[in-house]
């Protein structure tokens, strides 16, 4: 075998590359440009909603319960997940967006030690018995614990069913 070939380059004296070889070439290319782009189309479909990169994009806010935008049952719980460094001054209910008549239920949130997370549970005999259907709205107001006179909020919505 001569150097030309051991290279890969055909010699003058070989024919050039079979139609089906060609072929195979070219649907080899176009599986992965088609892959590539799966991955593209997956990282920007699955990029998340912007409402709820804004709520977590505090550094104060690791999650927020329900996910802003979720369909959610009239006794679901609504809850913040804060950083270690952050406690919760207040949490108000909104059974509107308009973010008017809210009910502020911080006197019966329940704080779950470790998580650093303070949610509310609608119920009978609670300040809520059942979250109102149509959109929901929440307000936590948050403070950084060596900071207590630098507040902090975050505002998300869900629909109740």
């Amino acid at each position: 075998m001569s150097e030309a070939n051991r290279s890969g380059n055909p010699s003058p004296d070989q024919p050039p590359p079979s139609r089906s070889s060609l072929r195979i070439r070219v649907s080899i290319a176009a599986l992965l440009l088609f892959g590539i782009l799966g991955f593209v189309v997956a990282a920007l479909v699955g990029s998340g909603d912007d409402a709820d990169e804004a709520v977590t994009a505090s550094p104060a806010v690791d999650r927020v319960i329900p996910n802003p935008g979720d369909e959610v049952l009239q006794q679901q719980r609504v809850a913040v997940v804060l950083d270690a460094r952050y406690r919760l001054s207040s949490l108000v209910v909104y059974q509107s967006e308009q973010l008017t008549g809210g009910v502020d239920v911080t006197a019966q949130v329940d704080r779950i030690e470790g998580l650093n997370r303070f949610e509310f549970v609608p119920g009978e005999g609670r300040l809520i018995e059942a979250l109102s259907p149509d959109t929901n709205c929440a307000v936590a107001t948050f403070v950084l614990i060596a900071r207590p006179e630098e507040a902090d909020t975050a505002r998300w919505c869900f629909e109740v069913s």
